[in-house]
């Protein structure tokens, strides 16, 4: 069909009559690879349409140009698995946009722009060694191989100018601006590798949420109804830049789950349970979305990359199924080596809806210390950068956690009665006055702070002010070992806190590198501290009252069996087998076969699930 359509082009735009995607990649004349996937053309659709309306219905047909026209895009969202081709078919999808621009007599002025002016398609990589090796290498090796191209182009370090001033640009996060390019399309490529959106509300932070609005701000302003912005990645993480843009986009969606049944030797018989291991992943159809002229697709690496099967990772399940899911089937946890594992707890434990302050930072009436009780602060001191936030907390009783038919004993319930936080902009930073007078203003009505804590940044003069009005305050750099107390008491539910969404979205992304706890690609902790800070000083420097009467309490401990199980299955990231101690001798002798050092000179699986 698209061939019936091609006479009735108009002769004015073009020098010569575009092909389909399809030809453009098979033909020999072209890029002469091997037919791609539907997802992976569907991919490739999205990501060129660059025509104008009465093009498409000169080309297709008023029907079907109107349909492709309405499905012009200007934000492509693609959430694929690792391995499924995305730098692959982003070079493709490149190519075929500057063959389709290199086919129109004049591509600026087609634009209305002035005849002859430059048309920039710039792909953005984490660094410049990411640019350079990955998109760049690949979109270059397309072009030099394809006759098509021969005598249209010239290959330079970090670009391809071709004819008719239309160039392709390999570009990183860390170069400052492109400033006075006309931008048409921009590749943003492994966005989930950048870091996430600052919240320090400085605005020329390296961050994937201001890279994103640079990019998109550069294309409106140069091609609004034809320009587009494509983001291309697999989730590190649950809610990573991928993840929020493709949230932010779909209004609704149908999601199907999947279950999948392993065999780790298959040339076992199939009756042989402890053989087998299934795992499951959800698949998401569109049904809508928030905004027009958008498209996205989340899929898993077997579904779009036409050269790999779900077989093909059964090692990858069956060692780490969280990792494996994270990375192929885009299902990510709530962070990689996540400090807390339940999210459940988290957010059961911060749930009170009662806030001590309104949204003018002014107490409520109900905010009054309770007698005879002890409090505790704990300030995460920022100025320019990130947020500035101050937290009390106090021991409201003394409890014996009963856990089944066990009793342990006695340990503090504590309340996180109020969190405020400041958050500076690139116009104005915190004002340490008001953070001071904030907490002196604790004391003014009647709480009984006992200590007053800061970490080691900035700290030293208002400590000092506040010593002069007779509050004792130090110092506390918030580690580990703090939340590993904290994480104990909401495990055992034995905090009780504030519902701050920013706060429990800091504590559900905070994950273990190198023995500390941190947060993911610069995101904030300055809650977290400040919560954990005063928690700690009031778990230890609360002293048990003897004549007060301890009350049993006994909490879900499911969450807790289950993930210490999971961590007893779980050694040097591997799964053990379900209900055997051992390794069947038959799976052992299979493992053994696979021992020994594999293509990149790493070793594999030796005896008893073992990773070295």
């Amino acid at each position: 069909m698209f061939e019936d359509f091609l006479g009735a082009l108009e002769t004015d735009d073009f020098e010569e009559t575009p092909v389909s995607i399809e030809e453009f990649v098979t033909q020999p004349n072209y890029l002469h690879l091997p037919p791609l996937s539907d997802h992976q053309y569907t991919m490739i659709r999205a990501s060129t349409q660059i025509y104008k309306k009465e093009t498409l219905i000169d080309l297709f047909g008023e029907t079907e140009g109107l349909k492709r026209w309405k499905q012009t895009c200007n934000e492509v969202i693609f959430q694929l698995g690792k391995g499924s081709g995305k730098d692959y078919v982003s070079t493709i999808a490149c190519a075929y946009v500057v063959y389709l621009l290199l086919c129109l007599k004049d591509p600026a002025k087609y634009y209305g722009k002035p005849p002859g002016d430059a048309i920039d398609i710039i792909n953005i990589a984490i660094n410049a060694v990411q640019a350079n090796r990955v998109f760049f290498k690949g979109f270059t090796n397309r072009i030099q191989r394809s006759p098509w191209f021969q005598g249209r182009y010239d290959a330079k370090a970090n670009n391809i100018e071709f004819d008719k001033s239309v160039t392709v640009h390999s570009g990183h996060s860390q170069r400052e601006s492109w400033e006075g390019y006309n931008v048409l399309i921009v590749f943003l490529d492994e966005i989930s590798g950048f870091d996430i959106d600052s919240t320090s509300g400085h605005e020329q932070a390296k961050t994937g949420g201001a890279i994103y609005r640079m990019y998109r701000a550069s294309v409106d302003s140069r091609f609004p109804d034809y320009g587009k912005v494509i983001l291309l990645s697999f989730p590190r993480y649950k809610n990573d830049f991928i993840q929020q843009r493709y949230n932010d986009v779909v209004n609704q969606k149908e999601t199907i789950v999947h279950t999948h049944e392993f065999k780790v030797d298959p040339d076992l018989p199939d009756e042989i349970v402890e053989n087998k291991f299934s795992i499951e992943w959800e698949e998401d159809h569109i049904i809508s979305y928030n905004v027009p002229r958008v498209f996205a697709l989340k899929r898993t690496t077997w579904d779009v990359n036409p050269t790999r099967s779900i077989e093909d990772f059964t090692i990858q399940f069956y060692t780490d199924p969280v990792d494996a899911l994270s990375r192929f089937a885009c299902m990510p946890p709530d962070a990689q080596d996540a400090f807390f594992r339940s999210r459940e707890k988290v957010e059961r434990t911060f749930s009170d809806l009662n806030m001590a302050l309104d949204d003018r930072h002014r107490f409520n009436d109900w905010f009054v210390p309770e007698d005879e009780k002890i409090y505790f602060v704990h300030v995460d001191l920022a100025q320019k950068h990130d947020h500035c936030a101050v937290a009390l907390a106090h021991v409201d009783k003394w409890v014996n956690i009963k856990v089944g038919n066990q009793t342990k004993e006695a340990a503090p319930f504590i309340v996180v009665d109020a969190v405020r936080w400041w958050t500076p902009t690139s116009a104005q930073s915190v004002d340490f006055t008001e953070v001071k007078d904030y907490i002196i203003s604790l004391k003014h009505r009647g709480f009984n702070i006992r200590a007053v804590t800061f970490d080691r940044w900035n700290s030293h003069d208002m400590m000092q002010q506040l010593k002069a009005y007779g509050m004792n305050a130090e110092i506390l750099s918030v580690a580990k070992k703090h939340y590993e107390d904290m994480a104990l008491g909401i495990m055992e539910e034995r905090i009780h806190g504030p519902h701050i969404r920013l706060l429990v979205d800091e504590l559900l992304q905070l994950r273990i590198i190198k023995d500390k706890i941190d947060h993911p690609r610069k995101g904030s902790k300055d809650l977290a501290d400040a919560v954990c800070g005063a928690i700690y000083n009031a778990i230890s420097r609360t002293p048990a009252d003897s004549n007060q009467e301890v009350n049993i309490h006994t909490y879900d401990y499911e969450d807790e069996v289950e993930e210490q199980a999971a961590l007893a299955r779980k050694r040097n990231n591997t799964i053990e087998l379900p209900e055997r101690k051992e390794m069947p001798d038959y799976l052992r002798d299979f493992m053994d076969g696979m021992s020994g050092e594999d293509d990149d000179g790493g070793r594999r699986f030796v005896d008893n699930f073992t990773i070295l």
